[in-house]
């Protein structure tokens, strides 16, 4: 198989206090005052515990936000764990904990049909267990503050509804990972740090990062102060166990192998003795991982990996599958692998995932087969799963010549690599790697000042993003001082944002009103997720899968279909989901909207794909109708302006969002 390079990723360690067991960076984490502080170290640095220990240890009332579901439970989990470990009850460990997520919330509605989510969140956020130094931290996804903070409700037993104050008067609101976070997901935590500043409440804002990224310039050019915010980064200190004496490993050395062939069925073959030399280390660097680009792909292998493991002694008890359609039940087998959301990774030998383990799946693997993902930052997050901790590790990038074509970052990657000549230190390889993910970031100030629409940075759309957060928000509170200080507070691009709103809801028409509700609507769908289907065979058996796989599988469109209580799809298949699974594909898959405009109650069907700017084109023509009243002709350029400035273009749905998680969680 040819081989593109081979080179090691040195041991690597940060200072630690003998007494804490902090790094320099994790204390201040914990001491710095700095209403908005920005942070980066490399994967498996530990950038969450230092605010786990300070829940522990200090009282603080944290709020973790995490990118994935799967990443907060698995938090979430880790926490209760360790505080049990030290001596707590579990009853008063889950008293400290807590998680908010949409799998979260059904797991308690199965258990407790009378459960409250609304209010079982208000009691948690206002907790206050910082007399007995015991403190608390909720782990969250980023949509479930966005639904805690934009759906308050007036209550006739006396508690005040949710509001913004009940996160501004905790110790820390973090936002972790925050380089992975879309515009809109950007645009909450801008909104949020730029109340946090003005508002003089405890919460410290948080943002979190990998890899050290111009995040100050988007947080000033929003209205934060440059001496409101502070930026640091991890020491991370390559070398030997003895030139790194009192310090704590974060990896061993990790040898980075970059091969080509056809897919990873053929690295098994290839790798073979590494393999069972890596399931026979008597050490923690035990596990094998395989990582998929694909989950079409790694449902149409299972069969062979399955045939594969099985002739090398691994049985179906210890090999897990983790992807988001094996995810969709708690815990079984599926004839190939162990499955399920309910599994821990750590008991497995062997893993074969896709990108759900690049956040939120801990395990230690001495060996990582992969490919090369999707982007920059998937191919960092994977290679920083392999060798945690102070064992060495190999990851064996798999490059296909179709992967090659379509990424130009992986040949650009291929170019300038060799050049590093076979050692290349942590922080030289994530800062190298990551330049792509630096760039999207990269900004000026005068560029966040454009109003034109035609961004070509993520932070441009983030402000405007959190433009439209911050007039949801105002529209949202309950009580008139709410709405006052919001406005009072307001950064010059929600100022821009409240003028074509404000022309829409007084307009007089009933389509403009609509519009705009559903405009801002879409302030709590944090990014688009797409609808999961659920399909059922004629067992019985029941297992999601991704929309845009459903719709590329001609066998599945043709199937029946019925539609649960929530709306979701239920596709009825005609043989066992495993052997469907394994045909997946082959068609082109499109997905359609149907799409408001405020001038008439008219709509329009248009691709997903390029909407915003298809939306703007039927706008634009529709100026053009001689017919039009003066208030139609208001009413389009305002929504015209507000698209163009923020990419969200209202669509005709339900109450809740596309996806569940996105709005009730």
């Amino acid at each position: 198989m040819p081989e593109h390079m081979r080179f090691v990723i040195p041991r690597h360690a940060v200072p630690a206090d003998a007494d804490t067991g902090l790094s320099p960076l994790q204390q201040r984490m914990l001491d710095d005052r700095t209403p908005i502080r920005i942070f980066s170290a490399p994967t498996g640095a530990g950038k969450s515990y230092a605010f786990q220990k300070g829940m522990r240890e200090r009282g603080d009332r944290v709020l973790f936000i995490v990118p994935t579901r799967r990443l907060a439970q698995n938090l979430a989990e880790g926490l209760v764990a360790d505080l049990i470990r030290d001596g707590a009850s579990e009853e008063k460990a889950l008293s400290r904990v807590f998680l908010w997520t949409s799998d979260e919330r059904r797991r308690q509605e199965q258990t407790d049909p009378g459960v409250r989510t609304r209010d079982r969140r208000i009691r948690q956020i206002r907790s206050d267990m910082s007399v007995d130094g015991g403190g608390f931290m909720i782990v969250a996804t980023p949509e479930s503050v966005a639904w805690y903070l934009l759906n308050p409700q007036l209550r006739s037993d006396g508690v005040v509804p949710e509001n913004l104050l009940d996160l501004l008067q905790l110790s820390h609101v973090v936002f972790d990972e925050f380089h992975t976070i879309e515009a809109r997901g950007m645009g909450m935590s801008c909104a949020l740090a730029t109340f946090a500043w003005q508002a003089g409440g405890t919460a410290r804002i948080t943002f979190l990062s990998a890899t050290p990224i111009d995040l100050k310039t988007t947080l000033i050019g929003f209205g934060i102060p440059e001496d409101q915010i502070a930026v640091a980064q991890e020491t991370v200190v390559t070398g030997t166990r003895e030139q790194t004496a009192g310090m704590r490993a974060v990896h061993g050395d990790v040898e980075v192998i970059v091969e080509q062939g056809t897919g990873l069925l053929q690295a098994l073959d290839d790798h073979r003795a590494a393999i069972l030399d890596t399931l026979a280390r008597p050490d923690d660097g035990h596990q094998v991982v395989l990582v998929y680009d694909s989950v079409r792909q790694l449902l149409a292998d299972k069969s062979a990996l399955a045939g594969w493991f099985d002739s090398v002694g691994v049985k179906q008890g210890e090999r897990l599958a983790v992807n988001s359609s094996d995810d969709s039940v708690d815990r079984e087998m599926d004839g190939f692998f162990t499955i399920g959301r309910q599994n821990d990774p750590r008991d497995f030998p062997v893993l074969v995932a896709t990108s759900s383990i690049e956040m939120g799946v801990t395990f230690k693997a001495g060996l990582l087969l992969m490919e090369p993902g999707h982007d920059v930052t998937s191919f960092v997050q994977r290679i920083g799963r392999v060798a945690r901790g102070d064992l060495p590790g190999t990851a064996i990038v798999h490059l296909t010549q179709t992967a090659l074509d379509r990424h130009a970052w992986l040949r650009q990657l291929l170019r300038e690599l060799p050049a590093e000549h076979g050692s290349i230190p942590i922080d030289r390889f994530t800062s190298h790697v990551l330049k792509a993910v630096h760039d999207r970031f990269q900004v000026t100030e005068e560029e966040l000042r454009i109003e034109d629409g035609m961004f070509r940075r993520m932070p441009q759309s983030a402000v405007w993003a959190a433009g439209v957060f911050w007039v949801a928000l105002e529209r949202a509170a309950k009580y008139r001082g709410s709405r006052a200080t919001l406005r009072s507070f307001s950064p010059p691009q929600a100022k821009v944002i409240f003028g074509p709103v404000h022309t829409l809801e007084n307009s007089g028409l009933n389509a403009a009103r609509q519009w705009v509700r559903a405009f801002l609507h879409e302030a709590r769908r944090l990014r688009v997720i797409l609808p999961k289907v659920t399909l059922v065979d004629p067992g019985g058996r029941r297992k999601s899968l991704p929309w845009m796989l459903y719709a590329a599988t001609e066998e599945l469109v043709r199937a029946p279909v019925t539609h649960a209580d929530d709306g979701s799809l239920e596709v009825h298949v005609a043989r066992p989901i495993v052997e469907v699974e394994q045909a997946l594909g082959g068609s082109l898959a499109r997905r359609f909207e149907e799409v408001l405009f405020p001038h008439s109650g008219r709509t329009h069907t248009l691709e997903l794909r390029g909407i915003r700017d298809a939306w703007i084109r039927v706008a634009e023509n529709e100026l053009q109708d001689p017919g039009l009243e003066g208030t139609q002709e208001r009413a389009l350029q305002a929504g015209i302006r507000l698209v163009r400035l923020t990419g969200i273009v209202p669509i005709v749905t339900e109450e809740t969002a596309a996806d569940d998680s996105s709005v009730i969680v």
